[in-house]
């Protein structure tokens, strides 16, 4: 009995301190981490190229491609909670330099120096997320998992994206003046850092429970994972999808920008409405996930996200107004991707290899979006008329990434789940379900009539 009431305050600390610490670290990544609005910001205030937008966009998923680091690193300890710390130390120590930079360097030497610095600060993230993930694996059951990270997460946007638009509005009071402007973002990335640092400190007082070292060897230790052939089915969903997702991807904010002619306000108003698609469905979706599976999620949130750049296919400084319709739907389907991809690895993998499947896996991920990113950077198409409806070279990737990404169902639906219910399965109930509910509410309307 005691010590069942002992994992319950474990369970209950844990959850507590992560949901605490969480909320600095989303707001430090809603200012510095990779998708950041202002290092966007921060780019086409240094007169960036679409080469170098793509570099900036690929260079944020070497924090999934280094992720297997976390595993050298902590193969021969038990407790990681130290290495966890250490490593997002060295990581985000770094990001003042981000805002400090182009105050003593030249624009052009200042795009080079940011970019290093962005590179080295996320690969020291790389790593201690890694870890960081194999100790969540741990300390969390897999029965709530899908419900714990749909709430954290609920939690985490709502403030990310409210320190963000309050920085906002600062970043375009001052977009006028090119001096002040570089001091404003120098301001904004100290802070980030300093934020960053103080989460870090709560994260430090999660509780951890001691797992058993690796006696293999590297390459063995590598290699093993990929004896499973459905964890190799997994691996080659998700660098398809992640393939789909990059191309286009560093465009998104710049067409914003240059195209759309938005500020960062309103940008940042875009990802607010997104946020609230997120936090409005995250519960449900959670409920879905422990119901029926990863999968079948999933494969609601490919066809979302096959619907959802259709819509920047018509929009104009004129009519914004439909992005914030998409975004709602963007920010739905996000978050459900969100808590999919921290899952579903974790669901197949071992409970003591969770670290090692976690790491390969992320990697795989990063790989692919990398790719397409840098592709999109350095090859991008010309302008294209379809029926009559000009496409800027920005919204052709947008068209392409749509039919990529619904092709990513193919390699997903190889992917085996334990106690997953197919998606077709969840449907029928749901229109089983449908049907109930329409002949319940006949009878009592009947029943209504017959009084009267």
């Amino acid at each position: 009995m005691g010590k069942s009431i002992g994992k319950t305050s474990e369970l209950r600390e844990t959850f507590r301190i992560s949901i605490t610490e969480g909320v600095y670290s989303q707001v430090y990544t809603s200012l510095a981490g990779p998708g950041s609005v202002f290092l966007t910001k921060l780019l086409v205030m240094l007169g960036a190229s679409s080469i170098q937008f793509g570099i900036l966009s690929a260079t944020g998923q070497i924090f999934l491609v280094l992720m297997p680091l976390g595993i050298l690193v902590t193969r021969k300890l038990t407790l990681h909670k130290s290495s966890t710390v250490k490593w997002a130390v060295a990581g985000r120590a770094l990001t003042p330099l981000l805002g400090l930079i182009p105050l003593f360097l030249s624009d052009r030497l200042s795009l080079t120096a940011v970019l290093a610095v962005f590179a080295l600060s996320t690969a020291l993230l790389a790593v201690s997320a890694n870890i960081w993930a194999g100790w969540m694996a741990r300390m969390v059951p897999l029965r709530i998992r899908g419900r714990f990270f749909a709430k954290r997460n609920a939690i985490l946007l709502g403030f990310g994206l409210s320190s963000a638009f309050l920085m906002g509005l600062l970043v375009d009071k001052f977009s006028s003046d090119q001096n002040s402007l570089k001091l404003v973002m120098a301001g904004l990335f100290f802070i980030a850092g300093v934020v960053g640092l103080i989460g870090l400190k709560i994260l430090s007082r999660q509780p951890e429970k001691p797992t058993e070292t690796f006696e293999q060897s590297t390459g063995e230790l590598f290699r093993e994972p990929f004896r499973d052939k459905n964890f190799k089915r997994l691996c080659l969903f998700g660098g398809w999808w992640m393939l789909a997702v990059g191309i286009g991807a560093p465009f998104w904010q710049p067409f914003m920008i240059e195209v759309l002619r938005m500020g960062v306000t309103e940008m940042l108003l875009y990802g607010m409405t997104m946020t609230t698609g997120s936090i409005l469905t995250l519960k449900y979706w959670g409920r879905f996930i422990d119901r029926y599976g990863n999968i079948a999620a999933m494969k609601l949130a490919i066809v979302i996200g096959t619907v959802v750049p259709f819509v920047w296919l018509f929009v104009t400084p004129s009519n914004i107004w439909i992005l914030f319709l998409e975004a709602l739907l963007a920010g739905s389907m996000w978050g459900c991707v969100g808590i999919v991809t921290a899952n579903l690895v974790l669901s197949i993998a071992p409970e003591k290899k969770a670290q090692i499947y976690s790491g390969l896996f992320g990697a795989f991920c990063g790989t692919g979006m990398m790719i397409t990113m840098l592709a999109s950077g350095f090859f991008m198409p010309g302008q294209l008329t379809i029926f009559g409806k000009y496409l800027h070279p920005m919204q052709v990737l947008f068209l392409i990434t749509a039919f990529a990404r619904l092709s990513a169902i193919i390699p997903l639906s190889k992917v085996d789940e334990p106690n997953a219910v197919p998606l077709n399965a969840v449907l029928g109930k749901l229109r089983l379900w449908s049907k109930v509910r329409l002949f319940n509410l006949r009878i009592s309307l009947s029943r209504e009539k017959r009084k009267n």
